[in-house]
């Protein structure tokens, strides 16, 4: 889900590809995207990883797949305003 996440902030941005090693940054209300680091605002849960999306992911809560999918939901809706 976090790969789908950086993939549509950087389309959104107008890349035509998401580089794993170069996650763009982003930040609205709900939460924040960066190279190497995602907030989710709300809660707040951090998720970090090292150098390359998808490799060494760290986060600092323990949440169940629901929790986490209800979480991205959240952040796409958010992503593309919709309420």
């Amino acid at each position: 889900m976090l790969i789908l996440l950086a993939t549509l902030v950087s389309e959104q941005k107008g890349e035509k590809t998401l580089q794993f090693d170069n996650v763009p940054f982003f930040e609205n209300d709900t939460f924040l995207i960066q190279n190497e680091k995602f907030v989710y605002k709300k809660i707040p849960i951090e998720i970090t990883w090292f150098q390359f999306l998808g490799r060494d992911i760290t986060c600092n809560k323990d949440y169940t797949r629901e929790e986490y999918n209800k979480m991205f939901v959240d952040c796409l809706a958010s992503l593309y305003n919709i309420t």
